[in-house]
């Protein structure tokens, strides 16, 4: 039988509680967990708790329906324990007729419309009424509804355990870090030295092209901004965009070439140059290193910046009045850790770390590509299903 389709807007479909405006002075270090946007981000990060009364609609369990309608639009299904509703968040309370799991991926497949009607400069939100008035398709049989949203979340379930080994492998690199940058190991006659990284290095650091970005053009030398940088280290191929300067050649990044974001929230975030990436051009946010290969290995050096004492020393030296920033200079001070053999840099131990952790880096990318083909697979899925043309 033809499943049938009805026209209908969000208010028809369900109630949205508004969540509770709590004061700092609300916040305390235990009692109920406050759920704001962020933990729909990062559940299992920080919270900030109360210990007050709440009425029974700002309680969220698990398996609870939320709706981020500022900052960020986002839905989610709650899983992570019991908790209050922050303001600046809906629970979403489908109607008897309305299958939860439903709801929840239609909202999903249509928030890039949403976000359309969304307002403000700074932070954006859409209105409760702009929201409810939203017109949506939608099956007029439960059973219809649940079966669509049976598929879909078999779908997600092979995501989410591709997700559990990108996080598991990623956990196992952290460990492997804290095992072979550990100077407290003196195996195979490994000492350990702190020098300053301006020690090592066989050029004063040197600054990108200021330059602006125009549209990709195959033509031209393609432009590696901070925002083309992953929090993983890699070259982001999302927004591609060129450089058209006369002098853009003599910023050209060499194999070997690791550049540090030196100003903004991402202070600090590197990128060691792959030739695969093809012809580079660094912009003047960045900031060029290339080291001694006689004291240091420029993959090595990448997977410093990856540790946890790396990060420690960004937040502690980009402090500023403005925003957060770390100049050539000031990079150079930071303190390394160089295992040393008979008195002089062993490379050879450098070269073994960084291949263990290019393995690991390896297993994370090949499972990255198989994420990113079921999630494509998934929003052919949702287009064939929701959108009923």
């Amino acid at each position: 039988m033809k499943t049938e389709w009805a026209h209908k807007k969000l208010i028809d479909l369900a109630d949205y509680y508004n969540g509770m405006a709590f004061k700092p002075s609300d916040w305390v270090e235990s009692g109920t967990k406050i759920i704001r946007i962020e933990q729909l981000n990062n559940p299992l990060g920080n919270y900030d708790y109360y210990q007050g009364s709440y009425p029974e609609i700002n309680a969220i369990h698990n398996e609870d329906f939320i709706f981020s309608w500022s900052a960020t639009l986002k839905v989610a299904i709650w899983k992570w324990g019991e908790g209050v509703l922050n303001q600046h968040l809906f629970k979403v309370v489908p109607f008897e007729n309305v299958d939860k799991y439903f709801l929840y991926y239609l909202l999903d497949y249509n928030m890039p419309k949403l976000g359309e009607s969304s307002h403000g400069s700074t932070m954006k939100h859409i209105k409760r009424k702009e929201l409810e008035t939203y017109s949506v398709k939608i099956p007029t049989t439960l059973s219809a509804q649940c079966r669509i949203a049976a598929i879909l979340a078999s779908a997600d379930k092979v995501i989410a355990a591709t997700q559990k080994t990108i996080a598991k492998y990623k956990q196992m690199k952290q460990g492997m870090m804290e095992e072979l940058f550990n100077e407290q190991c003196t195996m195979n006659n490994v000492q350990w030295r702190k020098v300053r990284l301006g020690e090592c290095l066989k050029q004063k650091p040197d600054y990108g092209i200021n330059a602006p970005a125009v549209p990709y053009d195959n033509n031209l030398p393609t432009y590696l901004r901070i925002t083309d940088i992953t929090e993983d280290g890699y070259y982001s191929k999302k927004d591609i965009v060129s450089v058209s300067s006369q002098d853009a050649l003599k910023y050209v990044m060499e194999e070997g070439d690791l550049v540090f974001a030196r100003t903004g929230a991402s202070t600090g975030k590197t990128y060691l140059y792959n030739p695969k990436d093809g012809m580079l051009v660094f912009a003047g946010f960045l900031i060029r290193v290339r080291t001694d290969a006689n004291v240091l290995l420029p993959e090595y050096l990448k997977y410093q910046t990856q540790t946890p004492q790396y990060k420690n020393w960004i937040a502690a030296n980009s402090m500023r009045t403005g925003q957060p920033g770390i100049n050539g200079n000031e990079y150079e001070e930071f303190p390394i850790s160089i295992p040393y053999k008979n008195d002089k840099p062993d490379l050879a131990e450098q070269r073994r770390s960084a291949a263990i952790l290019s393995d690991i880096d390896a297993k994370i990318a090949a499972e990255e590509k198989v994420l990113e083909k079921y999630e494509k697979v998934k929003r052919g899925l949702m287009e064939k299903l929701l959108e009923n043309e």
